[in-house]
């Protein structure tokens, strides 16, 4: 609890980051959806968001519950971000538009199925056509080794699942889904990004 309680500091929160190899991470998932100068980007859970400043010019919007990371976020990246200290639910879906690009980094298994779900069905129709959502989250396989799963389960999320897992919550929602198991981490520690794309029965339209 105490050491969850120190993570609230965005500056202790990115230096974990960059010990614990969070940020090569984040930096792999950002690469991923590759992001072109002019487009609508979505980042939900965007915690400090210290990787805006290697965006190119995006119309950036930022969701976070933290207040002190949305601050944090808002002090450095304010002139070229928008950033909002609310969960992103219906009404907030319904009142930005479309996105070309969707970022849920370390979300997924901070929440649990149904919300999930709700979440990913929301997104499917938020997602402009040709968009792409770009996930990433701690998990577990049988391959990992002990270490590696201790921590996974240790997790501050409490919803830690199997790659499959992940892909079965999103099949629902979109017709292309690309997974990979990422293991280069200076720590053992096993993470999942799923690559979304092609949207299918949306929530929101």
């Amino acid at each position: 609890m105490a050491f969850t309680s120190i993570l609230k500091s965005p500056l202790v929160y990115v230096s974990f980051q960059r010990i614990v190899g969070g940020t090569h991470m984040r930096d792999l998932c950002v690469r991923t959806l590759a992001p072109k100068a002019g487009e609508r980007i979505l980042d939900i859970g965007c915690g400090p968001a210290y990787y805006v400043a290697d965006l190119p010019v995006v119309d950036y919007l930022g969701f976070d519950t933290d207040e002190r990371y949305i601050e944090h976020a808002r002090a450095r990246f304010g002139h070229r971000a928008k950033f909002f200290c609310e969960p992103f639910l219906d009404e907030q879906a319904g009142r930005h538009g479309k996105f070309d690009g969707i970022l849920l980094m370390g979300l997924l298994h901070h929440i649990d199925d149904a919300a999930c779900d709700h979440l990913l069905g929301l997104l499917s129709g938020v997602l402009a056509p040709g968009g792409r959502i770009v996930s990433l989250d701690t998990t577990v396989h049988p391959k990992q080794s002990y270490f590696e799963h201790l921590l996974a389960v240790k997790d501050r999320g409490e919803f830690v699942r199997t790659p499959e897992a992940f892909e079965a919550l999103a099949k629902p929602w979109f017709g292309k889904i690309q997974g990979s198991v990422n293991e280069k981490m200076w720590v053992p520690s096993v993470h999942y990004t799923m690559v979304l794309s092609d949207p299918r029965s949306p929530i929101n339209t």
